[in-house]
């Protein structure tokens, strides 16, 4: 079957789209903020010179001791550096004496009426939370789903560090690749556990499947604590790379959020031979002096750097920023004095329940402190909850893990200056809607140079692996599956549009480049049959075509492999206008599983390649011009084009053809 010959007129697309996620306007910000300083340098010659210095000169990477001591002296002189099998155990002796705590605690101070957790955790619930730990928590239950994973420990420069380790069990046509997930506080690896299945079994989409080491960070959990000042989430970096290297993986991707985050994202400044990608659900860069002038000046100004739709994220600054105030007197005292309330904490299991769980309403979302119940019970069970104030307290972490706070917040690591340093290592972040920081993606670029993509979610807060643990895991199969195309690009930038499309003989000679300007090549296809179809967002075939061309991906991506390459376009009366940004979130919001790649023209002297090689190869009845969106290409196993249906085509009527070429 053959193209028919549309009426509508061949349109030609000038201004071409070179996939940026932000618009052409944001980067001048940064031109703003030089032109800033550089006037200030021309009104006060010696002081200016010195901020602008100060402002825009990258600090040296520091020098990494891989072998710095964190434990007790006088060190072994051989040391256990075996990996041991390890248990999670709720005694006897332990669970009788948290139960007489939480029987013998004193009366609370009611709270103010109709105050919900406004002045803090609600003493009215904290009471029947703390009933149900002492008579409802089944300890011994809890105890066996806490090991239904693999448990290890290992000493690390002085340490024994605790981790879980799960394997996968795949065919051999599925790759297993190593990822390192960290937690936060007053988070904990329990709160991994819903989303460890979703990351260990296959899914159709993907021919990779992970292999996951998740460890208590250094003072958290059963993750034992330095005896001595230093260990700084820059320091903490260290440790997991030497416990990565100890485990047998000399390179891996990294998930991080909240100190997970500042822990992967000084590896991927110190260790960029080792981390593959960087995925981090908490995307920012706090101590980057640029980044934080830019936000200040835009506040006047916000769509320079924001787009309209994103901009309550983070405007009006002084709203947010009073946000950041109310939430962030944790830090301030973590920062300086961590003993002390460590030492209440540690005496105290209601004190510490009320101290952790407090976090776990307002941090997933704000409006939840107006409840006399902060809402918990919106996203969480008391089980899971509890759980995770079970890991602080059977370990007697509270204190260690607060430290890390005094450890990081200092003049001395802030001086090091590492949100300020870039790295290369490709980065993928997700925005939740509530989470505390909002950085938009020009900031987050100063640092990481190879950012590749930010998910937008309009949900969830800061706790994302335990409130929506399966839109975390797709985001890390995507970024991850992006990461690996990031790493298949050739070394050198060939530019595509110069390909001779004359010389080629299957799809297999060209590379494209995918909606996140990743460049991939077409033989990563070999062996399947390819659908290659012109898409648009505001046709009037596009319901019908993307979800018949979702239902076959569905049907026949795994038992017949079939692939579907979509390439946007907006050659055909405008009706593909925005950009990949745009394009990515319209196809989301429409489940779209095949692959997606950037805006391309389909006919004319700018015409992708790739489409001159298809239309000279399957020529329409009434000339190789492609008439309209949505015309189909069928490629064979073999990589050439074997059939061309037009427009008016469904893309469920291509069943029979497609089983030819099975």
């Amino acid at each position: 079957m053959n193209e028919k010959q549309s009426k509508q007129p061949n349109r030609k697309n000038n201004k071409k789209d070179k996939g940026n996620k932000v618009k052409e306007t944001y980067p001048s910000i940064q031109i703003i903020i030089h032109v800033f300083f550089t006037c200030l340098f021309c009104l006060s010659l010696p002081s200016s010179y010195y901020i602008y210095k100060f402002m825009f000169e990258h600090p040296e990477l520091p020098k990494v001791d891989m072998n710095e001591y964190w434990g007790q002296y006088p060190m072994e002189l051989e040391p256990d550096l075996s990996i041991r099998h390890f248990k999670i155990e709720f005694s006897d002796v332990m669970i009788h004496d948290l139960r007489e705590r939480l029987l013998h605690r004193r009366p609370f101070v009611p709270p103010l009426e109709n105050a919900g957790f406004t002045y803090g955790f609600n003493t009215h619930f904290l009471t029947k939370l703390l009933d149900y730990w002492q008579n409802k928590y089944n300890f011994k239950e809890r105890e066996q789903f806490f090991n239904k994973y693999n448990h290890y420990k290992t000493n690390i420069q002085g340490l024994d560090i605790h981790y879980i380790h799960v394997k996968p069990k795949v065919t051999d046509n599925i790759t297993v690749v190593p990822l390192l997930m960290m937690h936060g506080w007053p988070g904990s690896v329990r709160e991994f556990y819903e989303l460890i299945p979703k990351l260990t079994t296959p899914v159709p989409e993907y021919d990779f499947v992970f292999e996951l080491i998740i460890p208590s960070m250094p003072g958290f959990g059963f993750s034992q604590a330095a005896v001595r000042p230093g260990l700084s989430t820059n320091k903490m970096a260290i440790v997991m790379a030497n416990l990565m290297k100890r485990i047998g993986h000399k390179k891996y991707y990294v998930q991080g959020g909240d100190i997970g985050h500042s822990v992967g994202s000084a590896m991927a400044t110190l260790f960029p031979d080792k981390v593959l990608g960087f995925h981090t659900n908490f995307p920012t860069v706090l101590f980057n002096k640029m980044a934080q002038a830019g936000i200040l000046l835009a506040s006047w100004w916000p769509s320079l750097i924001v787009e309209e739709e994103l901009s309550g994220r983070l405007y009006p600054l002084q709203q947010h920023a009073a946000r950041l105030l109310e939430e962030s007197g944790y830090m301030h005292i973590q920062a300086t004095k961590p003993d002390t309330i460590g030492a209440a904490l540690t005496d105290s299991p209601a004190g510490l329940a009320a101290y952790i769980l407090e976090k776990f309403s307002t941090w997933t979302n704000p409006k939840y402190k107006m409840a006399g119940d902060g809402n918990l019970l919106n996203k969480f069970s008391l089980t899971q909850l509890l759980d995770n104030v079970m890991m602080y307290w059977v370990s007697n972490c509270i204190t260690t893990s607060l430290r890390t706070y005094a450890e990081t917040l200092n003049k001395k690591e802030l001086s090091l200056r590492l949100d300020e340093i870039p790295t290369s290592v490709p980065t993928w972040g997700i925005k939740f809607k509530h989470e505390l920081v909002f950085h938009p993606d020009w900031a987050l670029r100063l640092k990481y140079k190879n950012y590749l993509h930010s998910t937008l979610v309009e949900e969830g807060g800061h706790f994302a692996a335990l409130e929506l643990p399966h839109v975390l895991a797709a985001d890390i199969y995507q970024a991850v599956h992006t990461f690996t195309h990031f790493h298949d690009q050739p070394d050198t930038e060939e530019t595509i549009e110069d390909l001779n499309y004359e010389k080629a003989t299957t799809v297999y000679d060209f590379t494209v480049k995918d909606i996140n300007g990743n460049n991939v090549k077409l033989d990563k296809y070999k062996g399947h049959v390819l659908i290659i179809v012109n898409v648009a967002s505001e046709c009037g075939l596009t319901d019908t075509n993307y979800k018949e061309l979702n239902e076959l991906y569905e049907k026949y991506s795994k038992t017949k492999k079939l692939r579907i390459l979509a390439f946007p376009c907006n050659q055909f009366a405008g009706q593909e206008p925005g950009n990949n940004e745009d394009i990515l979130s319209f196809v989301r919001n429409r489940g779209v599983k095949f692959d997606l790649f950037e805006k391309v023209d389909v006919n004319g002297e700018n015409a992708h390649p790739l489409f001159k090689f298809l239309k000279k190869t399957q020529t329409g009845t009434f000339g190789d011009y492609i008439k309209w969106n949505f015309s189909k290409f069928i490629i064979d196993k073999n990589g050439i084009p074997v059939e061309r249906l037009g427009p008016n085509v469904n893309p469920i009527n291509l069943e029979p053809l497609l089983a030819n070429y099975w």
